[in-house]
């Protein structure tokens, strides 16, 4: 390559790279653009925690454009979470933030000229996106599902319709060539009403926390189902997630939290791998005994034993095997916190790989 430095030192230079920098050498030569958005390069990118999305209820004289807004985790001197710059986007005024998944946004816009709505498959980070088409039916509830690291293509899944244990579906696949939504009925082998709205996608599938206590597994490749019991009962604070290729499942009160890892699911078998309660999150911090402090499970680094948490307008990385904060990000300035009616309501945080994902570059 270039007859003066071979591939494997390119690639150990280009891992280290600031990723804007990636995106620009990618119009260096054919041969830099193959091995920058080649797998083996994927794989070696490190994840960053830049995707969140929050609701952030608002006091007078402010207007919320959209339900949820998508930021960046920013770290070093500039550590906070800032909204990002979404404008390249023309349907971000008019269009809702729905879901995200490993670095993709899925937008929705429930414009009268569109009896189901419309979706917008967006990157923020290549700034591309890309229109779906329109849709069969209305949708109930809708998720994206990505994984930069097995291909770069995306589906998206909509639930049309509860049946009396399962649900009806519609399905697009961007990497099926015939650009088309395909309908499916799903049998969950459990109660409808039963099931969280709670899902988490890992390796072609979609995972569904359900209130009687099971994680129901959707395999999006055979659409079929498989139930596993959980370790403990479900609540609005329950999250699924995958750490190192296995099934994680967080169970909190607000104050102690328990991370359970699936070592057998033929016989939904769990393993207790941590235990985090408030005095861990805050010990040497100069927060004192951590009384009056709760917190909220974010999510799980799909590669180490790091979780992610959120403690009033706060973002933390903590490391459950050193039992220290890895990172924190800031949420909000020090007059919105004050102010009456402005405060956080929700939010997701998203890890994902730093590569230039090739579905909307």
């Amino acid at each position: 390559m270039d007859g003066e430095i071979g591939e494997d030192m390119l690639t150990e230079i280009l891992v280290r790279l600031p990723y804007k920098s990636l995106a620009r050498f990618q119009c260096v030569s054919k041969a830099w653009r193959r091995l920058i958005s080649g797998d083996y390069l994927r794989r070696r990118l490190p994840l960053i925690t830049s995707g969140v999305l929050y609701h952030e209820s608002t006091g007078p004289g402010r207007r919320s454009k959209q339900a949820y807004t998508y930021a960046c985790a920013a770290s070093g001197d500039r550590a906070g979470v800032e909204e990002a710059d979404m404008g390249f986007f023309p349907g971000h005024e008019t269009s809702t933030i729905i879901d995200g998944c490993n670095g993709l946004l899925l937008y929705y816009d429930a414009s009268p000229s569109s009896p189901a709505g419309t979706f917008h498959v967006v990157n923020p980070i290549t700034r591309r996106w890309a229109r779906l088409p329109p849709p069969r039916r209305p949708t109930l509830l809708s998720v994206l599902a990505f994984d930069p690291s097995d291909s770069p293509n995306y589906t998206v899944v909509c639930f049309a319709g509860w049946l009396p244990r399962g649900a009806s579906v519609d399905v697009f696949d961007s990497g099926s060539g015939h650009g088309a939504w395909r309908g499916h009925e799903l049998d969950f082998g459990l109660d409808t009403d039963a099931m969280s709205a709670t899902m988490h996608y890992s390796d072609g599938a979609i995972h569904v926390l359900a209130y009687s206590g099971h994680v129901v597994r959707i395999d999006l490749a055979a659409m079929s189902c498989s139930v596993t019991a959980l370790p403990a009962p479900v609540s609005c604070r329950a999250r699924a997630g995958h750490c190192r290729g296995r099934l994680r499942y967080a169970s909190s009160d607000g104050s102690r939290l328990r991370l359970w890892e699936l070592v057998d699911a033929a016989t939904s078998g769990w393993a207790l791998r941590h235990e985090l309660g408030v005095r861990d999150l805050v010990s040497g911090d100069g927060d004192g005994d951590g009384e009056g402090v709760t917190f909220l499970f974010m999510a799980f680094h799909p590669e180490r034993e790091v979780v992610y948490l959120w403690t009033p307008w706060k973002l933390v990385a903590f490391d459950v095997e050193r039992r220290r904060v890895e990172e924190e990000w800031a949420v909000g300035t020090g007059e919105e916190k004050e102010k009456d009616g402005a405060h956080l309501i929700q939010i997701w945080l998203f890890p994902f790989s730093r590569h230039l994902a090739n579905c909307l570059a």
